[in-house]
């Protein structure tokens, strides 16, 4: 090989490296975005099962007081 051939060889592979570098900095990008979007859903399901277990008991504790 050649002294061009070498440097070419070794040019191509840096430009492999960033580029795949690059992707995975994207992938991971789109990776943490979309967790942060589950976590969100997540949460908001949470406090919309709290919401309702405390209204049920709520309705159980007016229930229990009329039969008294």
């Amino acid at each position: 090989m050649t002294s061009n051939e070498i440097l070419m060889l070794a040019v191509g592979l840096i430009l492999g490296m960033q580029g795949m570098n690059t992707l995975h900095a994207y992938w991971a990008s789109r990776d943490a975005h979309r967790s942060a979007t589950a976590a969100e859903a997540a949460m908001k399901r949470a406090a919309g099962d709290r919401y309702l277990s405390s209204l049920r008991l709520y309705r159980l504790q007016q229930r229990m007081e009329t039969h008294r």
